[in-house]
């Protein structure tokens, strides 16, 4: 597969985004490559600036993003976050969301995950790899963290729109 390499000042997360990986320049600055499913786009920016770029487009913020999922999944930690809920787009962190040098995978990109002792390698539905040094159950569990923020999401919204037509109150009898 043929990738091609882009320079960017700022850019958000689109639908395209299996990955955001930091990476630190020469001269120390913290920068980041979006994995996209048909090239990498090189950030100048921590992965932490994108992801919060990335809500602020749709809607909402990198901290309000968190602070809902932490509603969600009470106690947990290292948790994934809805860049865009309408969207049901959902990154997973590869170690603490509050690091500005956290690598993030986008859940709906995962095919497999396979062991490699410690460490393991995400498997992309477009057959891109990624290993990391994460292990193959810690993953897993992160990956079903994500699934359930996705349903608990999903739910909310159809919950809304039945509680809307029920308070619905009819005019007139022919509305029926």
């Amino acid at each position: 597969m043929n990738y091609n390499l882009q320079v960017h000042n700022q850019e958000i997360i689109t639908e395209s985004t299996m990955a955001i990986i930091p990476h630190y320049t020469n001269t120390g600055h913290l920068h980041s490559t979006l994995l996209e499913t048909f090239g990498e786009i090189q950030i100048e920016g921590s992965t932490y600036c994108v992801l919060n770029e990335s809500c602020v487009y749709y809607g909402g913020s990198f901290d309000g993003s968190l602070k809902s999922a932490r509603s969600i999944l009470k106690g947990q930690k290292n948790l994934p976050i809805m860049v865009s809920i309408p969207l049901k787009y959902c990154m997973i962190p590869l170690g603490s969301p509050m690091k500005k040098d956290t690598a993030w995978v986008a859940y709906q990109h995962i095919k497999d995950i396979v062991s490699n002792g410690p460490s393991s390698t995400i498997i992309f539905h477009n057959q891109v790899k990624l290993e990391v040094n994460i292990s193959k159950s810690v993953l897993e569990r992160r990956r079903e963290k994500a699934a359930y923020l996705i349903t608990t999401y999903q739910f909310r919204q159809k919950t809304s729109k039945n509680i809307k037509r029920l308070n619905m109150i009819a005019e007139d009898r022919e509305e029926y």
